[in-house]
């Protein structure tokens, strides 16, 4: 069990979250054999080891260090480890989706209706270019077809794992990725919208950091006159279309003194529509 020793040392001194330090140093110094993404890469709560599962403990990767070529994680232990994650069940079960129909020509969405099978980066293209996404985040009516941007790169952010914990863990350079961004304008105001997305045949759950790490990449570039809202996209396969359930999260702004909490970012509004024959 690869967390055994930490979680003890943990309990030990009485902390609820771990020093940050190298993967690989780790591994070696408890003499482990450990795959680093299959160990500390954790997207959905299924995926999180039994160990942290049990312990109510979360372990998070925050980059790297200078002179150093190994990931650094942190371990961080919370009454319910599943506040650090989107679950879908808690989120959608109640939602009825309701049928969307597109403002928009068929020509514009045809070359959706080729495609044999859908990613979630084609999704997302989906719900912009359809104006479902429009219509969930209640955006002003635009002629232009918003074009996401996507991408990955290597981030440098300060965040809080804990708000009720005076802990401070710094990601330094380390790869981020982004599914979609893009700028809209809602009740006159200009936004920024970071949209994590998820694509399959039933509900999950997603690892919070996930839509919490894009945000706070993109948001010191941002000036504090426009917000960052970050929304998760669960998109389901049905038999007659795309089932898409929408979590949006309030919105985080550019504020030098702020801190944003992992623990804390907590949808404030939920959607669901259908589109059909997709």
């Amino acid at each position: 069990m690869i967390f055994h020793d930490l979680l003890q040392e943990m309990q030990a001194k009485e902390q609820k979250v771990s020093i940050p330090q190298g993967f690989q140093d780790y591994v070696s110094a408890n003499n482990l054999k450990a795959n680093t993404a299959a160990s500390i890469s954790i997207d959905s709560l299924k995926k999180l080891p039994k160990i942290l599962r049990d312990q109510n403990t979360m372990v998070l990767r925050l980059g790297s260090r200078p002179a150093s070529n190994q990931t650094y994680f942190s371990l961080v232990k919370t009454d319910d480890v599943k506040t650090f994650f989107f679950d879908d069940s808690s989120l959608f079960s109640q939602l009825q989706p309701e049928l969307f129909l597109p403002n928009v020509s068929i020509r514009s969405l045809f070359a959706f209706q080729l495609l044999p099978k859908v990613t979630e980066t084609s999704v997302v293209n989906l719900a912009i270019a359809s104006g479902l996404m429009a219509e969930a985040l209640n955006l002003e009516d635009d002629k232009t077809i918003v074009v996401p941007a996507t991408g990955q790169s290597t981030f440098t952010f300060n965040f809080k794992p804990l708000a009720n914990e005076n802990v401070v863990l710094e990601h330094i350079n380390g790869q981020v990725e982004i599914d979609a961004v893009f700028v809209a304008k809602r009740k006159g105001k200009e936004h920024l919208f970071v949209i994590e997305a998820k694509h399959g045949d039933k509900f999950d759950s997603l690892a919070k950091h996930k839509l919490l790490y894009p945000s706070l990449s993109l948001l010191q570039k941002l000036p504090s006159s426009m917000p960052i809202v970050p929304v998760y996209l669960r998109s389901i396969k049905t038999p007659n279309g795309i089932d898409f359930y929408i979590a949006e999260c309030p919105y985080i702004v550019n504020q030098q003194d702020e801190l944003y909490s992992l623990d804390t970012l907590i949808p404030c509004k939920m959607q669901a529509l259908h589109l059909a024959n997709y």
